[in-house]
Protein backbone atom coordinates (compact mmCIF):
# COMPACT_ATOMS: atom_id res chain seq x y z
CA UNK A 1 0.00 0.00 0.00
CA UNK A 2 1.30 3.69 -0.64
CA UNK A 3 1.02 6.68 1.35
CA UNK A 4 -2.50 8.12 -0.07
CA UNK A 5 -4.32 4.76 0.14
CA UNK A 6 -2.88 4.26 4.08
CA UNK A 7 -4.17 7.93 4.45
CA UNK A 8 -7.89 7.20 2.44
CA UNK A 9 -8.07 3.87 4.80
CA UNK A 10 -7.35 6.05 7.71
CA UNK A 11 -10.07 8.44 6.51
CA UNK A 12 -12.26 5.72 5.89
CA UNK A 13 -12.11 4.66 9.60
CA UNK A 14 -12.09 7.91 11.17
CA UNK A 15 -15.26 8.49 9.42
CA UNK A 16 -16.89 4.52 10.76
CA UNK A 17 -15.93 5.45 13.91
CA UNK A 18 -17.82 8.62 13.97
CA UNK A 19 -20.60 7.21 12.25
CA UNK A 20 -20.76 4.32 14.70
CA UNK A 21 -20.51 6.60 17.89
CA UNK A 22 -23.14 8.64 16.91
CA UNK A 23 -25.88 8.48 19.63
CA UNK A 24 -28.74 7.64 16.98
CA UNK A 25 -26.58 5.24 15.18
CA UNK A 26 -25.38 3.55 18.54
CA UNK A 27 -28.73 2.53 19.29
CA UNK A 28 -28.26 -0.08 16.45
CA UNK A 29 -26.05 -1.68 17.97
CA UNK A 30 -27.40 -1.79 21.64
CA UNK A 31 -30.90 -2.90 19.89
CA UNK A 32 -28.51 -5.92 18.61
CA UNK A 33 -27.30 -6.71 22.34
CA UNK A 34 -30.63 -6.51 23.70
CA UNK A 35 -31.74 -9.02 21.18
CA UNK A 36 -28.41 -11.01 22.37
CA UNK A 37 -29.89 -11.11 25.89
CA UNK A 38 -26.46 -9.11 26.51
CA UNK A 39 -27.34 -6.78 29.91
CA UNK A 40 -25.11 -4.34 31.25
CA UNK A 41 -24.99 -6.47 34.74
CA UNK A 42 -23.28 -8.94 32.34
CA UNK A 43 -19.82 -9.66 33.11
CA UNK A 44 -19.11 -9.81 29.51
CA UNK A 45 -21.45 -6.59 28.58
CA UNK A 46 -18.21 -3.89 27.44
CA UNK A 47 -16.54 -7.10 26.00
CA UNK A 48 -19.35 -7.55 23.89
CA UNK A 49 -20.21 -3.70 23.33
CA UNK A 50 -16.36 -3.19 22.37
CA UNK A 51 -16.31 -5.98 19.83
CA UNK A 52 -19.49 -4.94 18.47
CA UNK A 53 -18.63 -1.14 18.48
CA UNK A 54 -15.51 -2.60 15.86
CA UNK A 55 -17.87 -5.37 13.82
CA UNK A 56 -19.82 -2.03 13.09
CA UNK A 57 -16.96 0.14 11.89
CA UNK A 58 -16.22 -3.14 9.47
CA UNK A 59 -20.03 -3.13 8.47
CA UNK A 60 -19.92 0.72 7.83
CA UNK A 61 -16.39 0.40 5.86
CA UNK A 62 -18.15 -3.00 3.88
CA UNK A 63 -21.24 -1.14 3.39
CA UNK A 64 -18.95 1.77 1.31
CA UNK A 65 -17.27 0.19 -0.77
CA UNK A 66 -19.74 -2.22 -1.75
CA UNK A 67 -22.96 0.94 -2.60
CA UNK A 68 -20.16 3.98 -2.86
CA UNK A 69 -22.68 6.76 -0.87
CA UNK A 70 -24.88 5.66 2.25
CA UNK A 71 -28.01 6.91 3.33
CA UNK A 72 -28.06 6.71 7.28
CA UNK A 73 -31.37 4.32 7.78
CA UNK A 74 -30.45 2.02 5.24
CA UNK A 75 -27.52 1.60 6.64
CA UNK A 76 -28.49 1.45 10.03
CA UNK A 77 -31.19 -1.51 8.43
CA UNK A 78 -27.74 -3.33 6.95
CA UNK A 79 -25.96 -3.36 10.03
CA UNK A 80 -28.17 -4.38 12.12
CA UNK A 81 -28.49 -8.19 11.02
CA UNK A 82 -24.82 -8.22 10.16
CA UNK A 83 -24.38 -7.30 13.40
CA UNK A 84 -26.20 -9.76 14.76
CA UNK A 85 -24.82 -12.43 13.19
CA UNK A 86 -21.26 -11.34 14.04
CA UNK A 87 -21.54 -10.30 17.45
CA UNK A 88 -23.95 -13.71 17.83
CA UNK A 89 -20.38 -15.77 16.57
CA UNK A 90 -18.62 -14.00 18.64
CA UNK A 91 -20.46 -14.39 22.07
CA UNK A 92 -20.66 -18.24 21.03
CA UNK A 93 -16.77 -18.65 20.61
CA UNK A 94 -16.49 -16.59 23.77
CA UNK A 95 -18.59 -19.18 25.46
CA UNK A 96 -17.47 -21.82 24.52
CA UNK A 97 -13.51 -20.77 25.32
CA UNK A 98 -15.16 -19.81 28.79
CA UNK A 99 -16.63 -23.56 29.08
CA UNK A 100 -13.20 -25.04 27.88
CA UNK A 101 -11.51 -22.97 30.57
CA UNK A 102 -14.21 -23.75 33.61
CA UNK A 103 -13.60 -28.15 32.72
CA UNK A 104 -10.46 -27.09 33.08
CA UNK A 105 -10.41 -25.49 35.99
CA UNK A 106 -12.72 -27.97 37.69
CA UNK A 107 -10.67 -30.92 36.85
CA UNK A 108 -7.88 -29.46 38.42
CA UNK A 109 -9.35 -28.06 41.63
CA UNK A 110 -11.00 -31.71 41.89
CA UNK A 111 -7.59 -33.52 41.51
CA UNK A 112 -6.10 -31.22 43.72
CA UNK A 113 -9.10 -32.15 46.47
CA UNK A 114 -8.92 -35.83 45.08
CA UNK A 115 -4.78 -36.36 46.12
CA UNK A 116 -5.38 -34.05 49.33
CA UNK A 117 -7.90 -36.72 50.44
CA UNK A 118 -6.33 -39.73 49.60
CA UNK A 119 -3.46 -38.10 51.56
CA UNK A 120 -5.40 -38.06 54.69
CA UNK A 121 -7.04 -41.15 53.87
CA UNK A 122 -3.68 -42.63 53.97
CA UNK A 123 -2.51 -40.70 57.13
CA UNK A 124 -5.91 -41.77 58.75
CA UNK A 125 -5.24 -45.47 57.71
CA UNK A 126 -1.81 -45.29 59.31
CA UNK A 127 -3.14 -43.98 62.22
CA UNK A 128 -5.62 -46.27 62.75
CA UNK A 129 -3.43 -49.20 62.08
CA UNK A 130 -1.21 -48.20 65.23
CA UNK A 131 -3.82 -47.26 67.38
CA UNK A 132 -5.30 -51.27 66.55
CA UNK A 133 -2.55 -52.36 69.45
CA UNK A 134 -3.16 -49.79 71.65
CA UNK A 135 -7.49 -50.07 71.60
CA UNK A 136 -10.01 -52.74 73.27
CA UNK A 137 -12.45 -54.23 71.00
CA UNK A 138 -14.79 -51.58 72.96
CA UNK A 139 -13.15 -48.66 72.17
CA UNK A 140 -12.08 -49.67 68.04
CA UNK A 141 -15.94 -49.85 67.78
CA UNK A 142 -16.35 -46.74 69.42
CA UNK A 143 -13.98 -45.18 67.08
CA UNK A 144 -15.63 -46.77 64.09
CA UNK A 145 -18.72 -45.61 64.57
CA UNK A 146 -17.43 -41.94 65.43
CA UNK A 147 -15.11 -41.59 62.26
CA UNK A 148 -15.81 -44.02 59.83
CA UNK A 149 -19.73 -43.55 60.21
CA UNK A 150 -19.58 -40.23 61.40
CA UNK A 151 -22.38 -40.70 63.66
CA UNK A 152 -23.23 -38.34 66.32
CA UNK A 153 -22.44 -39.26 69.89
CA UNK A 154 -26.36 -39.96 70.29
CA UNK A 155 -26.57 -41.83 67.57
CA UNK A 156 -23.11 -44.06 68.44
CA UNK A 157 -25.68 -44.28 72.03
CA UNK A 158 -28.58 -45.74 70.63
CA UNK A 159 -25.95 -48.39 68.36
CA UNK A 160 -24.11 -49.27 71.64
CA UNK A 161 -26.98 -49.11 73.61
CA UNK A 162 -25.61 -47.09 76.32
CA UNK A 163 -26.28 -44.03 77.74
CA UNK A 164 -24.43 -40.36 76.38
CA UNK A 165 -22.67 -39.76 79.76
CA UNK A 166 -21.32 -42.87 79.81
CA UNK A 167 -20.82 -43.40 76.28
CA UNK A 168 -18.69 -39.06 77.29
CA UNK A 169 -17.23 -41.29 79.66
CA UNK A 170 -15.95 -43.84 77.41
CA UNK A 171 -14.95 -40.70 74.86
CA UNK A 172 -13.22 -39.03 77.38
CA UNK A 173 -11.13 -42.44 78.58
CA UNK A 174 -10.38 -43.15 75.03
CA UNK A 175 -8.99 -39.14 74.36
CA UNK A 176 -6.77 -39.74 77.51
CA UNK A 177 -5.50 -43.00 76.02
CA UNK A 178 -4.58 -41.35 72.47
CA UNK A 179 -3.22 -38.24 74.36
CA UNK A 180 -0.51 -40.27 76.24
CA UNK A 181 0.29 -42.86 73.08
CA UNK A 182 0.60 -39.96 70.28
CA UNK A 183 1.20 -37.09 71.51
CA UNK A 184 2.57 -35.72 68.24
CA UNK A 185 -1.44 -36.03 67.00
CA UNK A 186 -2.70 -33.90 70.00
Amino acid sequence: MNQTQLSTEAQLTQQAFAFVTHPSNSRVLYGVLKRLNVRQTDAYFEDALSEGRLIYVAVFKDYLLKFGQYDAATLRRYAYQRLYWRLLDWLRANTRRLSHQSELTDFVVSAYSTTESLITDTEHHDLFTRLNAFCTPHEKRLLSLLLDDQLTLTQVAATLNVSRPTLYKHRARLAAKLKRHFPEHF
